[in-house]
């Protein structure tokens, strides 16, 4: 006579051997399984010698360290995609081939970091958003030997330059008409609003650096403009080209990562997310 705890035991005996040929079948057939929904698989990966395969991301900012590390790890099949909007590589180690995909789950990942200068530079200058006098005065003043000043006249040194932003002032000139006739009367005002300063105002700005380490260095021509929409002078600074500057960019950085991958694995410009 068997009591309920005995039948159960029995039952939940049964449904594991029967878990287990589900799996042993599925293995061969590339099927799916049906299982007793009261029971959970667990992985004993984790009890094994060895893990069954490798995966992880490794993540650097060396280009010499991600190429070692990708020659050393990659698997049949491994391409490296180059992000242009991250300036990042990512090889995917054990991507494999169409006829016996990988679990795409083991990667190297290369982040270039950007030089303090450029830095100061992509937050100074934004197309959307304005800065103050002080804040356009010390970025000028922090990298000298980057920037070199214009307007239309020419030249500006860079003593002059930060002098014309720091005494921006905005001034206001207004002009009352008025006209009477014998059946009529009009006035109109008219206002205008124009920003000066004792020194030359420079119009446009050359930034000269390295954008990312490991990169040639490149000159940035920003677009200098003065708003007076408010009761101090805002500047706005703006890169111009900014979009063709991206895109030689990860250019470069594809040609480094094949030159230092050499013809082992491709690269390619784009990004991958497995499904």
């Amino acid at each position: 006579m068997f009591d309920k705890e005995a039948i159960n035991a029995l039952q939940e005996g049964t449904s594991i051997d029967q878990a287990r040929s589900a799996l042993e079948f599925c293995k061969t057939t590339d099927d799916l399984a049906a299982l007793p929904s009261d029971f959970k698989l667990h992985d004993l990966e984790q009890y094994q010698q060895n893990r069954r395969r490798a995966r992880g991301v490794m993540a650097t900012h060396s280009l010499r360290d991600f190429s070692a590390y990708t020659k050393v790890h990659a698997e049949t099949g491994a391409i490296v995609f180059v992000d242009a909007d991250e300036m990042s590589a990512t090889a995917v180690l054990n991507l494999g081939t169409a006829t016996a995909p990988g679990h795409t789950d083991n990667r190297a990942k290369l982040q270039l970091k950007r030089t303090a200068a450029y830095s100061a530079l992509k937050s100074n200058a934004s197309s959307v958003q304005a800065i103050s006098q002080l804040k356009a005065a010390e970025f000028l003043e922090d990298w000298p030997g980057h920037v070199q000043c214009f307007n239309d006249d020419g030249t500006i040194t860079l003593p002059k330059a930060i002098a014309a932003i720091r005494k921006l002032s905005i001034e206001s000139m207004r002009n009352l008409q008025s006209s009477e006739q014998s059946l009529s009367a009009s006035k109109s005002t008219f206002e205008s609003v124009k920003a000066t300063s004792a020194e030359p105002i420079p119009t446009t700005i050359y930034f000269d650096c390295e954008p990312y380490h490991g990169l040639k260095s490149r000159q940035f021509v920003l677009r200098l403009g003065v708003l007076t929409g408010g009761d101090k002078p805002a500047i706005s600074l703006r890169i111009v080209k900014q979009e063709l500057h991206d895109e030689e960019m990860a250019n470069e950085f594809a040609d480094m990562a094949r030159e230092a991958l050499g013809s082992e694995l491709p690269v390619l410009i784009g990004s991958y997310a497995s499904k």
